[in-house]
Formats: structure tokens, C-alpha cells, sequence
């Protein structure tokens, strides 16, 4: 699925059910206020003023937590509030192996050195690239690993966020249209006000402290539809709202999503977008297929299909129905439209061996590791491009436990035989100087 760029407005009618759904947040949730929590900030290269949420760390703050910030240089050269403490990373090793403490991520390069520190509770509050960082392949496989090992992620960026909603991810959006108030917290006599993303974000961080089941994820969801249709009625069909519209009901799985969509659809064909079958009408494959309309679902995705290979997998998923796999077609329907959370969903419920086998596939591509590799049965390791894999897959492992002689000599194996392995001992190489440089040892 394809997002496009975000529009911009706000109305009373959309404050208003924002505001409900902030004390909805509040109000539905008993958190436990006797947790001593322990933040370790893992950040991102450049001291303090380059530290993407200061404030979302000025809650911790509030909150009287303790505040770890992981770094070899000291709080002045660091320029650090007086209420976090600067620790070394072999420090933060053992603050992570006492009770409620929390690995806070602010930099996808942190990956394999927090991974093998094995935190009992993982945050991700995901930066926006600098520099060259988003044309380096190593950025965008470093957050979808970060992701997989993630209790809760955070991100500044919408699309991105969309994106973790569709992967089945626990996920808040950091941003928002509305600056006005949500609520208030008090810290040392003082009165502090709160953005409704920053109340969406501490109480889904309770819930995560407390083992509570996930509620808040899809109240911000339905706060993004909300804003987006007041802006549609603001101002009138439109190809990018009411694409994010579809996208957000879809989602909420409400029934208004076909019309949204066939709505963004119509008028990217009046604007000229030559390439709107693929990154709208195809959508329409995943609604009907999320609401149980395997054949309509289908034939949107035959009319879709813009290359030979596309053509071929559409023939396939149609003797595949007609051979009585319908929930494999459904499934197969919502991976195509990167639908993840609902693929594996169906996939949970129909069992079987082809169901996992599936569900390994999708656990590759979103590079959920560990999920993946306990998928693998010794009978599914029978030739060597199923023996190869494995040992690839396994290194990763190995590397993220912080198991690193492992797994060089799975990704050495792998290599007599693929080349391409010897980039993942690059990896790990460039992860562990890039560590150094978020560390501040080396430029």
C-alpha cells in the first residue's frame, strides 16, 4: 500500500472527539503509580540539542523517574538536563538487568548492542534520517529489526506510523495538528500542559509497564480518521485525504472504507496519476478482502496486476480458490497490500503447515527475527538453498542475542557458498562504529 503525503487543518468537530478520546485514554486506564520506573536513553549522535523528543524526556522527568542517558563524554560536554545522569554503555548493561528498567532507542544504529542486552521492556522513539542516513540500506533494515524486538514504538512520522499500524506493530504517532491542550500534568508546584499525542504515548507506555493489553493504538487511529474526515468535508473529495481516510477506517475496519477509497481513486485518475491502479484502486483488494469478499478481492488484484509476474501470481490465487483455499487467498491478499497484522491474524486461525510456512515469509520480509526463526522445523532444511537461508537467518540471530563469534561463523559458512553474507559481517562491522559515534568516542 502506497500513503500519501499528509494534509493539514483542523476543525471544532475534530478537537472536540480529540478530546475524547485524550480522556478516554485517562480514564480507562488504572496505572499503578507505585512503579519505580528506570529510563536508559540510548540516543542519537550530537549531545542534547540533537536529541529527537526532549519532550517526551521531559515527561520522564515529571513523572520523577530515574533518567539514564548512555554516552562516553560527560553531562557538560553532553549539555544534559541536571536530571539525567550520564552512564557509560557497560553501566547501562547492568541498569538493564534490574527491574523496571526501560531501553529507550533513539537511533536504528543502537540495534545489535541493545538487542544482545536483552531489556526486560524496549521503546523506540524512531528519528527522522539526517544527512545520508535514509539512502544507506542499513538505515531501514536497522529500524524494521529495532521494530521487531520493540514493545512500543514511536515516530514522528505519519506515513511511518501507518505503516507500523499495518504491520500489527504497537504504535503512537508524535505529532498532530492540534497544539492546543489535551490535559495537564503537575511537576514541582508547576502545571504542565500535554499535547494529545504525549498523553496517547505515556498512558500506551503504562499499559506496556503494567502488562495491560493494548488500547490506545487504535484510539489515536480513530482520532486520524476523525481529522481526516472533517477535513474531507471541509473540503470536499480529494485524492490524498481521502486515500488517508480509506486507510485509517480500513484499519477501524469500518465499512465507510470502500467509498473513501473509490472517492481517492477517481480523482487521482482526474489528476493524471498514471500509476493510481497500483497505488490506489489495489487497495480495494485488501478492504474487501479484510471484510470477507474473497472474489471481489481477487478481481480488483487481476485488474491490478501490472506485469507478467503479478499476471501469473493473480492465476495462481484463482486456482487457489477454486481448489477451496479461500482463507489462504485472503491472507495472500492482505500480505500483497502490506497488511501484515491482519495476514498473520488469518493465518493464526487457519493452522496447518502452509499457514507457516506463510507466516515465516511474512516474518522475513518484516525482518521479525526471532519470530522467524522459530518457525523453522528441521524437515523444512532438505536442500542447500533451504540449508543457506537457515544459517542466514540464524546469524542474525545469533548477532542480535550478542552472540557475535556465532554468528560470524554462520554468516563465514554461508559465505562459501553466497557472497552477499559477507555484507552482513559489514554489518555488524558498521554497526559497531557507528555505535562508537553515537557514543561520542569517534567522529
Amino acid at each position: 500500500m502506497e500513503h500519501a503525503e499528509q494534509a493539514t487543518d483542523t476543525g471544532p468537530t475534530q478537537k472536540m472527539r480529540q478530546e475524547e478520546d485524550s480522556k478516554k485514554a485517562t480514564t480507562d486506564l488504572s496505572v499503578s503509580t507505585d512503579i519505580a520506573v528506570q529510563y536508559v536513553i540510548f540516543p542519537r549522535k550530537g549531545g542534547w540539542s540533537s536529541f529527537p523528543y526532549p519532550d517526551i524526556a521531559a515527561l520522564f522527568v515529571a513523572q520523577e523517574s530515574t533518567i539514564f542517558y548512555v554516552s562516553s563524554r560527560t553531562s557538560e560536554e553532553e549539555d544534559l538536563p541536571k536530571a539525567i545522569q550520564v552512564i557509560s554503555l557497560s553501566e547501562a548493561e547492568k541498569r538493564l538487568q534490574e527491574q523496571h528498567t526501560v531501553a529507550i532507542v533513539t537511533h536504528p544504529y543502537w540495534l545489535m548492542a541493545v538487542a544482545s542486552l536483552q531489556p526486560e521492556i524496549c521503546i523506540a522513539l524512531l528519528p527522522e534520517p539526517v544527512g545520508d542516513e535514509a539512502a544507506s540500506p542499513l538505515w531501514e533494515s536497522s529500524i524494521s529489526r529495532l521494530v521487531g524486538i520493540a514493545d512500543l514504538v514511536a515516530t514522528s512520522s505519519e506515513t511511518r506510523y501507518m505503516k507500523l499500524l499495518f504491520q500489527g506493530t504497537r504504535a503512537i504517532w508524535l505529532g498532530g495538528e492540534d497544539t492546543s491542550p489535551a490535559g495537564y500534568i503537575h511537576y514541582e508546584g508547576t502545571r504542565i500542559p500535554l499535547r494529545d499525542y504525549e498523553i496517547f504515548f505515556m498512558h500506551a507506555l503504562q499499559q506496556v509497564l503494567t502488562g495491560k493489553p493494548d488500547h490506545i493504538t487504535m484510539l489515536q487511529c480513530r482520532a486520524r480518521a476523525d481529522y481526516y474526515r472533517q477535513l474531507r468535508a471541509k473540503t470536499g473529495a480529494h485524492e490524498t485525504i481521502s486515500f488517508l481516510l480509506s486507510a485509517y477506517e480500513y484499519l477501524l475496519e469500518d465499512s465507510r472504507a470502500s467509498t473513501s477509497l473509490k472517492e481517492a481513486f477517481s480523482h487521482a485518475v482526474i489528476n493524471g496519476r498514471q500509476d493510481c491502479v497500483v497505488s490506489h484502486y489495489r487497495f480495494l483488494s485488501a478492504i474487501y478482502a479484510r471484510s470477507g469478499q474473497i472474489e471481489e478481492a481477487l478481481q480488483v488484484f487481476g485488474i491490478s496486476a501490472n506485469n507478467e509476474q503479478e499476471r501469473h501470481h493473480y492465476e495462481q490465487l484463482c486456482r487457489w480458490l477454486e481448489a477451496g483455499e479461500e482463507q489462504l487467498v485472503r491472507a495472500e491478499l492482505l500480505r500483497i497490500n502490506d497488511d501484515y497484522g491482519s495476514a498473520l491474524r488469518v493465518l493464526d486461525e487457519l493452522g496447518g503447515e502452509t499457514a507457516r510456512h506463510w507466516k515465516f515469509r511474512i516474518y522475513q520480509e518484516t525482518e521479525c527475527v526471532e519470530d522467524a526463526l522459530a518457525l523453522v522445523h528441521a524437515s523444512d532444511i532438505q536442500d542447500a538453498a533451504s540449508l543457506l537461508q537457515y544459517r542466514q537467518l540464524s546469524g542474525t540471530a545469533l548477532a542480535l542475542r550478542g552472540e557475535r563469534h556465532g554468528a560470524v561463523r554462520q554468516f563465514l559458512e554461508t559465505a562459501v557458498e553466497d557472497e552477499e553474507a559477507l555484507a552482513r559481517i559489514m554489518e555488524l562491522e558498521l554497526l559497531d562504529h557507528a555505535v562508537q559515534q553515537l557514543l561520542g568516542e569517534v567522529p
